[in-house]
């Protein structure tokens, strides 16, 4: 007993007070527009389709990343011979929508030589992060109160994202600090947290787990592959695809997989205690 006590007081406290904000070394890669050139090596490079070069009109090129798609892999910034593309290193994205996690450009392209120069980076149509923010809190007002209770539902996952989900239960990260409890029943959640590409054999599983929910309930994409099929892809023989292709999605976590920290902050954002993150990773 007192050789357990006194490894205690030698060890201290583990749990980090602020667990956000970590540079990370594998984190989303960053498109320098300014630098980019259209040559497509990126777009070849990238075995998810993550991001697509597309000539929508005579002269017009446009370039678009979309993190719900991207596995990190680093393929694309190898790929690069501009140097364009950069590895990031923040890991904790969190949207409302898809939409909100793609970036995008359009470029003129010179008749005569070929070359490409950058005209503007596209925003993305539909709601911003603010009105997804006040739809979400509209929806769950007075209903979750300071604590969120989750039950996690793998939809055909590799379970990689499984084994972060578990690391925010360690002492390092200590999620029920934040008032955030994992539950074994839909039937007792606030929300799911959906990993893995759906496959055709979780389909009726997930829709069942869906409604036995009690509203409001809150549904959290995790992973490239619960974002968007990730390396799986949509609508192949053996996945239907993202977990919105299924059930309505509220927050979208990206990774492949995603760290504590970022699924800890996809959590909060659920709870509308954060701001969702759709910035360029630094």
């Amino acid at each position: 007993m007192f050789s357990i006590l006194a490894k205690s007081l030698t060890t201290g406290i583990l749990t980090e007070a602020v667990p956000f904000d970590r540079r990370v070394p594998f984190g989303f890669p960053v498109i320098d527009f300014a630098r980019c050139t259209m040559c497509d090596e990126c777009a070849r490079s990238c075995p998810t389709g993550a991001i697509q070069a597309t000539t929508p009109e005579p002269g017009r090129r446009t370039l678009a990343l979309s993190y719900a798609a991207c596995i990190q892999c680093r393929e694309c910034v190898s790929a690069c011979p501009e140097q364009a593309m950069v590895a990031g290193t923040h890991g904790e994205v969190a949207a409302y929508t898809r939409g909100q996690l793609q970036q995008s450009a359009s470029f003129d392209v010179d008749a005569s030589s070929g070359t490409c120069t950058l005209r503007q980076v596209d925003v993305q149509p539909g709601p911003g992060i603010e009105d997804g923010a006040a739809r979400l809190r509209a929806r769950i007002h007075g209903q979750l109160g300071r604590s969120l209770h989750v039950r996690q539902v793998d939809a055909g996952s590799c379970n990689g994202c499984e084994l972060e989900i578990a690391a925010t239960s360690n002492p390092v990260y200590d999620l029920e600090r934040f008032g955030i409890h994992m539950v074994a029943s839909p039937r007792h959640a606030d929300a799911l947290l959906v990993t893995g590409p759906v496959t055709r054999n979780m389909e009726i599983a997930l829709r069942r787990t869906y409604e036995a929910t009690p509203e409001p309930r809150v549904v959290v994409a995790v992973g490239a592959c619960g974002c968007s099929g990730g390396i799986f892809g949509e609508g192949t023989y053996a996945a239907l695809g993202g977990v919105d292709r299924i059930v309505p999605v509220d927050v979208y976590v990206p990774g492949c997989p995603p760290t504590p920290s970022a699924i800890l902050n996809g959590l909060l954002v659920a709870m509308g205690k954060r701001a969702a993150r759709t910035s360029s990773p630094r």
